[in-house]
């Protein structure tokens, strides 16, 4: 038998874990199994579906510690269920309320983080690639309402996503489609047994509240509420995923990873600019994000192009307005002398630790940026290894007109006002310090000749 014909032969709103993961059908996979009629139902579908596929299928429960007996029971019931199928399971027990009393977190918050990163370190510890949820159509539609309820954009009426990344392998979701009744259908007629959280009936929980107040009165004006939810939420993911092809393509243009000039934000769609932005912050600040106010923020600065005005973001960051472009770069009140080290290339380095850039290479239009720009030419030709700015260090030295002399002195020959001085990255190579804005070039590495693919600019915000 095929598996399109085995899969067929499960319930029609499956999906194949292998289409879901784009991995082999093979491949292992650890199910999220609370014992209740949605994750009953799912591992055993999977069971069936591994026959056919080869899968070996993992359970993984977790007890909460939050409603003593009734939760151990339930953990009992999954060992049993699991084993009447064969299937091996993992088990943590954790106290959730005392973890969310140290951490500020809500009850509802922590024990997800706790579930999932036991799950994280399951799937690692056993080389399984694929963790595979419960989720159904009813989830789906209380997601929707959810972040309707609270404000959202068109992700957050995209639902929930059929897969997504994992921090060690996908998470999947193969009975996404189907509703409520049909797996409770599918239990009865598989004469499958099931525990019933009782909290799930406690409606100061607000995904409780939902379920059991508001989709109710939604299928009263239309039976077909749920399904047409979940047909809603796929067309509104194609929609989305067109938008992030077109945020992707502009991105490839950009002249640096953290700079949009007003012409092309001009031009540019607000549902793609949101996008472009809010990549270019997560990649400055390491995967942080933004909030919609900050995008229509950002959105306004670059529509009045009021020089040198700004936006305060998250984190220590801020959006100016600087030479006719938008930039995203740290608040000069957040600069620090942190360690850095990045590799330079021709054309341009920003340097986001200390708000400056380095130009390497021919001529560019002047940036204009407080006019602070220094021009130091360099024979390329003679550098060791890669080449590289980091921040100064103490007792580095560099070597002009035939001394070595240290750069804390020359600073203060120089005048360097001493806010400025960690600002000033150091340009080197594997021999050491080439050269230093504001102070010069090393004797061995100067091009007298002054040869324009040899200049190297640097421009402090």
């Amino acid at each position: 038998m095929s598996m399109n014909n085995y899969t067929n032969a499960l319930p029609k709103e499956f999906v194949s874990v292998s289409d879901l993961s784009g991995l082999p059908e093979n491949s292992p996979i650890l199910v999220a199994f609370s014992g209740g009629a949605d994750s009953s139902a799912l591992l055993h579908i999977l069971h069936r579906y591994s026959k056919q596929s080869g899968a070996t299928i993992y359970a993984a429960h977790v007890n909460h510690g939050i409603r003593g007996e009734e939760a151990d029971r339930d953990e009992n019931f999954c060992k049993e269920f699991a084993q009447s199928l064969g299937i091996e399971i993992f088990v943590l027990r954790a106290d959730v309320p005392a973890i969310a009393k140290e951490t500020k977190e809500s009850i509802e918050t922590a024990a997800r983080r706790v579930r999932y990163e036991f799950f994280d370190r399951v799937m690692k510890k056993n080389g399984i690639e694929i963790l595979a949820t419960a989720h159904n159509a009813n989830d789906n539609l209380e997601t929707l309402i959810f972040n309707l309820s609270r404000g959202t954009g068109l992700c957050g009426m995209c639902g929930i996503p059929q897969s997504r990344k994992a921090e060690h392998g996908i998470v999947v979701r193969p009975i996404l489609a189907m509703d409520k009744s049909k797996i409770l259908d599918y239990c009865q007629q598989n004469s499958l047994k099931f525990v019933t959280d009782s909290t799930n009936t406690d409606t100061d929980y607000t995904r409780n509240l939902i379920r059991a107040k508001i989709i109710p009165v939604m299928q009263q004006i239309n039976s077909a509420a749920i399904p047409n939810a979940t047909r809603t939420s796929e067309n509104l993911r194609e929609d989305a995923l067109c938008i992030e092809q077109l945020a992707e393509s502009f991105m490839k243009d950009l002249d640096s990873p953290y700079t949009l000039s007003l012409a092309r934000i001009g031009s540019c769609p607000p549902a793609v600019f949101n996008r472009v932005i809010a990549r270019m912050y997560g990649d400055l600040s390491g995967g942080a994000s933004l909030e919609q106010t900050h995008l229509n923020a950002l959105l306004k600065l670059s529509q009045k192009a009021i020089p040198h005005s700004s936006v305060t973001l998250p984190n220590g960051f801020e959006g100016a307005i600087e030479d006719k472009k938008l930039l995203l770069r740290r608040r000069p009140s957040e600069l620090c002398a942190e360690d850095y080290k990045i590799k330079l290339f021709e054309g341009e380095n920003p340097i986001s630790q200390t708000n400056s850039e380095i130009f390497i290479g021919a001529s560019q239009n002047a940036k204009n940026v407080y006019k602070t720009e220094i021009l130091l030419y360099i024979d390329f030709d003679k550098i060791n290894g890669e080449l590289f700015a980091r921040p100064r260090m103490a007792g580095d030295k560099i070597r002009l007109n035939g001394m070595s002399k240290s750069l804390k002195k020359l600073f203060c020959d120089k005048k360097i006002p001493l806010h400025l001085r960690d600002r000033i990255p150091l340009i080197c190579d594997s021999h050491g310090v080439v050269a230093v804005p504001f102070i010069g070039v090393r004797d061995s590495y100067k091009d007298n000749t002054k040869k324009e693919k040899n200049a190297l600019r640097f421009y402090l915000y």
